[in-house]
């Protein structure tokens, strides 16, 4: 069960009872999805910092938890939040990563720390590529039947997202370079999400990008921290992950979903 501190959402200080306060490791709240605090679990895997993944359930977010938290930078109240060892609650995602990469002993700036934040910000609410961080709750959010009328239009804006995305990695075995950067492991995420639904179908019809793609995809899944939290996390299907009703909680294959079928039909037929 996840835990907040009230008295720490105040510059008061810290209560010696709330269990943040006297803790070295660092504590990530984050819904039961692969959203945006999927990236950061991998992040906070790979970095080797000691930390706790504290699963906050909709009911106790929706039934007051949110109003005890702490704004983001446009007063919105949202998960992710990172707990730190001095009890204070860190808002927003970018924040989150900078603040990991900055306490991990592995460089995770990578070669050019303004691509990190770049890639990083991608999928932040569309900031710079059109609808492609829609992948989140289409998977993980809506009620199955909201969220297949939305794939097929988000399948055929998906390619456009990962030619850019193939630019920016070129010849690199990372987008980070010879080792990742935070932003490596939001586009992982994403990716991840994306051939969740597709069954890499979209990778597939990228050509030489795709295939470039794919070697860094398969090199990032096969990182010894990613590669075991992939294996222990919940899978589709399991009614473990996702908000209940949604794709992810409900269908263990969403590539063999008939929506997904036709939409990449008809995406070959143009």
């Amino acid at each position: 069960q996840a835990f907040f501190c009230p008295s720490r959402f105040e510059p008061s200080g810290a209560s010696a009872d709330c269990p943040l306060f006297a803790s070295m490791s660092v504590v990530l709240h984050y819904f039961p999805l692969r959203a945006r605090g999927e990236a950061l679990r991998m992040l906070l895997r790979y970095s080797g910092l000691p930390y706790e993944d504290k699963l906050v359930q909709f009911n106790e977010w929706f039934g007051g938890a949110k109003e005890m938290a702490p704004p983001g930078r446009l007063g919105h109240r949202q998960l992710p939040l990172l707990g730190l060892p001095d009890g204070t609650l860190m808002p927003e995602s970018l924040d989150i990563a900078k603040y990991i990469a900055e306490q991990s002993e592995i460089p995770l700036f990578g070669d050019d720390p303004a691509q990190a934040e770049r890639i990083f910000r991608l999928w932040e609410k569309g900031e710079l590529l059109g609808d492609d961080h829609r992948i989140n709750p289409i998977l993980n959010w809506f009620p199955r039947e909201e969220a297949e009328p939305q794939i097929p239009a988000f399948l055929a804006a998906a390619p456009t997202t990962w030619r850019y995305l193939a630019g920016e990695l070129g010849t690199g075995r990372y987008f980070g370079g010879a080792k990742p950067h935070y932003g490596d492991f939001a586009a992982f995420h994403y990716l991840d999400n994306l051939c969740t639904l597709d069954g890499g179908a979209t990778l597939a019809g990228l050509g030489d990008a795709g295939v470039a793609l794919r070697q860094w995809y398969d090199t990032m899944r096969s990182l010894p921290a990613v590669a075991s939290y992939l294996a222990e996390r919940p899978q589709p299907g399991s009614g473990l992950i996702g908000r209940p009703g949604s794709i992810m909680a409900t269908v263990a294959v969403p590539s063999e979903l008939h929506v997904v079928k036709e939409a990449l039909c008809q995406a070959r037929a143009v």
